[in-house]
């Protein structure tokens, strides 16, 4: 082991002297540390018990550690042995530009080294050492650093009584024993926190206890003095506060006054005789009565001894033994009408938890006042309860409890008079993209308004719940068949289509309706609810906003639906799910600039599943983030493959799904993902879909930026089926946008969809971006496209999608692209060469 020295004093080998019984000593004083380390729970006794080991190890006169006092560069003697008394006195730094930390300890605590002077009285870097050294007879010492998470935080310093005493072995084993004391260190700090978190957990145990036996009060109480009272007790009894007491505004007079009150310092009638007031100029309206008073908040003092806030108390409280405190506001009518003041400890003091728990206690008894007061106001409020206990607080409708009453009444009636209901069960589509794009407070916001727009679709005779979520339903009662129903259900879906604006951003809520009627299709309300739910899911996968009535049918997809969940969720470590590759063809020169990665799954029963039958699936259950994960990571170490094979370098995209964008981890994977496969960022393009940015364009762009700076592509996919603007559209920081196939598909005889894509085609060149028509089937739609300088065009007029093996067949020396002018003279001859032309990429 290399070891810094003095350079008066060397290092005496392991064999000189007398070392072996030395060397026995020491590793005794090594093993009764390791037993302290074991043993010891209190670093006290452990750095007194290290030093006494030190001196115990040989001939040592004096043993001392230091430690670092924070934020300084300054180290104290915390504990010593021997003849320490010179040494702990003398002061330490560990600053290289002080005399003070040119010694063995400063060194050693600054490098980190052990530091070891083996003839002290000829060292001359310790001349401010020698005279004591004389005095003590010291003749060789060294500084050994104790080091915790790699930072120096002390050292243990020994001193010999002969020169040339610490050989390798003698310092090898020191510095052992000091980081055996570091490790003691740690292992005490890891006892004391997990004792402070079990200590943490009973006081909250505690704590909740009181809160319900604060309820149980509020429930027993008959006047607000009982009510008080029993809180008080409940606070101390139950909660283990110290003491506890409520004190009340004086009618016209800034002071409270304490009316009960539990604990010894309230039976010692300190709080009786200490004054508090509300005025914020009064000394005595300063403490934690007066601003939780003034505030409506939670108050607390952790320290009332030696804080200003304290000051008026501080004799009172140092006679009452009483060291922290926290008020809590009781507020009446919107007024504050007085605190309850806790006395606690420290700890429960500086717990926010607790103090939380206070707070609600406080909460809970100011909720209950106004039920003491009168008696009708009792019975106002007891019918605020029931009316929370059967409708829905945020909408005002009827909840899921009323509703089940209700609809077997309106079951019991239909059977009664050979009549039919029905239900509708109402899920809203996007609900969750709204509420976590825009926050609870739009969420909130747009299930109010779904709520109202809902009871103006149904006679005052139906029913509208909220089911729960984003979740309700509509009971109709005495319809005549299935043709009144769907009337209602068309009107519901038209009433919720108009857009609604939500913290500033224009938005749409549709749904999704599922029907099920009375008696065909169950009769009860556990089956007839079930069967409704399972036609809602089948309108949502038919496309949502939209209704659909229960059949067999209905119910055998649903227990396929659950089954087809199961296996997507095991899809990905069975191996069944591949990528398959559907190139873009450059339009100018025909050649393959990008491919997009397409998701397929190769089920073991059901064989290959189009994404449509289960991308929906995923989004809905959340299995789209591992998923989407292993379809970024695959189709970029595919283009890395490709290009190993010696293909030239293309263009890798990669759909996002609205849930991936919303991911907070989604930048992480981007950047482990390019990390891992070593494909270069811009040969990555991540597609968004134009309805997902529109949700929350500031978030969006905010997102897309941070996408964007790491030199990843951007495309909007879908472009023209949102409700963007080319203003809006400068903002995002994109560099590519994908006519949907919707607008391509019938470009050949509809006028109104060859204008959207012209004028997509002239907005994306002005905006300076890459413009890629998808779906393109037809030789028809190539020289439109080609004609109207469109960038890039993608579909089966091309190539379908294929497997990565088949895909690298395409890049052949010639790709033919569609002629800018068809054969006017046999337009059938023409398709079919351009048909033909198209194919050898297939």
């Amino acid at each position: 082991m290399s070891v810094p020295t003095v350079k008066s004093g060397p290092i005496v080998p392991a064999n000189a002297g007398q070392a072996p019984p030395r060397l026995f000593k020491m590793f005794a004083a090594l093993s009764a540390t390791n037993e302290a380390i074991l043993r010891i729970n209190s670093k006290e006794k452990l750095f007194q018990q290290v030093c006494d080991a030190a001196l115990q190890s040989g001939n040592f006169i004096a043993a001392v550690i230091l430690l670092r006092e924070p934020g300084t560069d300054n180290l104290r003697a915390v504990a010593g042995a021997g003849n320490d008394i010179e040494l702990r006195a003398r002061a330490y730094s560990v600053s290289a530009s002080s005399p003070l930390g040119n010694g063995l300890v400063g060194i050693a605590c600054r490098t980190q080294q052990p530091c070891v002077s083996n003839d002290l009285l000829n060292d001359e870097r310790l001349k401010s050492w020698h005279q004591a050294a004389v005095r003590a007879g010291a003749r060789a010492a060294a500084g050994l650093p104790v080091i915790r998470g790699g930072e120096s935080v002390g050292v243990l310093l020994v001193v010999l009584d002969e020169i040339n005493a610490l050989d390798e072995e003698a310092v090898s084993l020191l510095t052992r024993m000091a980081e055996n004391l570091a490790f003691g260190l740690d292992n005490i700090d890891r006892e004391e926190a997990c004792k402070r978190n079990e200590r943490a957990a009973r006081r909250l145990a505690k704590m909740f206890a009181a809160l319900s036996a604060t309820n149980e009060a509020i429930l027993r109480a008959k006047t607000a003095d009982e009510l008080y009272q029993l809180v008080c007790d409940a606070a101390v009894h139950v909660g283990r506060s110290l003491a506890a007491t409520v004190l009340l505004a004086e009618p016209g007079s800034p002071w409270l006054r304490a009316v009960v009150g539990t604990g010894q310092i309230v039976d010692m009638g300190a709080v009786r005789q200490s004054r508090f007031s509300v005025d914020p100029d009064n000394p005595y309206g300063k403490g934690v009565c007066g601003k939780a008073f003034r505030t409506q908040m939670a108050s607390v003092n952790e320290d009332i001894l030696n804080s200003e806030q304290g000051r008026p108390w501080r004799e009172s409280s140092h006679q009452a033994g009483v060291v922290a405190s926290c008020a809590v506001p009781l507020v009446k009518g919107g007024q504050s009408i007085g605190v309850i003041l806790f006395f606690v400890t420290k700890s429960w003091a500086a717990d926010k938890e607790i103090i939380a728990l206070l707070s609600r206690m406080g909460e809970t008894v100011s909720a209950a006042l106004d039920n003491l007061d009168r008696a009708f106001e009792k019975v106002q409020a007891d019918g605020r309860i029931q009316y929370l206990a059967t409708h829905d607080e945020l909408t005002g409708l009827p909840n899921r409890v009323t509703f089940h009453q209700l609809f077997e009444k309106s079951i019991r009636s239909a059977h009664l008079h050979g009549g039919k209901s029905a239900l509708l069960f109402i899920d809203l589509d996007r609900f969750k993209v709204i509420n976590d794009s825009l926050g609870h407070e739009a969420g909130d916001a747009l299930l109010i308004e779904v709520a109202d727009r809902l009871k103006r679709c149904v006679r005052d005779s139906d029913l509208v719940a909220r089911f729960g979520g984003d979740e309700f339903v509509i009971l109709l009662d005495g319809i005549s068949g299935r043709e009144q129903v769907a009337v209602v259900a068309e009107k519901v879906l038209a009433t919720l289509l108009p857009p609604i604006v939500l913290a500033g951003h224009e938005c749409r809520a549709t749904g999704s309706i599922g029907i099920a009627v009375y008696p065909d299709n169950g009769n009860d309300v556990q089956t007839l609810t079930k069967n409704a739910d399972m036609a809602m899911y089948r309108a949502k996968e038919e496309g949502k906003n939209n209704f659909r009535f229960f059949s067999a049918e209905a119910k055998s997809q649903s227990i396929e639906r659950l089954k087809l969940e199961a296996d997507l969720r095991h899809a990905l470590e069975l191996d069944q799910l591949t990528l398959h590759y559907q190139p873009k063809i450059e339009v100018t020169t025909g050649r393959i600039s990008g491919a997009e990665a397409l998701l397929r799954w190769t089920h073991p029963k059901l064989g290959n599943l189009p994404p449509t039958e289960f991308i929906p699936l995923a989004e809905e259950t959340g299995l789209i983030i591992p998923i989407g994960r292993w379809v970024l990571k695959r189709a970029c170490a595919q283009n890395m493959s490709w290009q190993s094979e010696g293909l030239p370098p293309i263009s890798m995209a990669v759909n996002l799904s609205p849930r991936q964008f919303l991911d907070a981890n989604l930048l992480d994977d981007i950047d482990g993902v390019l990390a891992s496969t070593g494909m270069p960022a811009h040969l990555l393009q991540l597609e968004i879909t134009e309805s997902v940015v529109m949700q929350n364009v500031e978030r969006a762009i905010r997102l897309l930026d941070k996408i964007r700076s790491r030199g990843v592509r951007l495309a909007i996919d879908d472009f023209g089926t949102g409700y963007s603007s080319m203003s809006l559209m400068k903002k995002f920081p994109i560099d590519t946008i994908k006519i949907d196939r919707s607008f391509v598909r019938d470009l050949a005889k509809s006028p109104e969809d060859r204008a959207i894509a012209t004028a997509i085609i002239s907005m994306g060149k002005a905006l300076g971006l890459t413009v890629v028509a998808e779906g393109v089937e037809t030789a028809e739609q190539g020289v439109f496209l080609r004609r109207h300088a469109c960038d890039e065009v993608q579909g089966y007029l091309f190539s379908k999608p294929l497997p990565p093996e088949e895909f690298s067949s395409l890049f052949r020396p010639h790709i033919f692209s569609p002629p800018l002018q068809p054969d006017l003279s046999s337009p059938a001859s023409a398709l079919k060469r351009d048909s033909a032309q198209a194919m050898r990429l297939a």
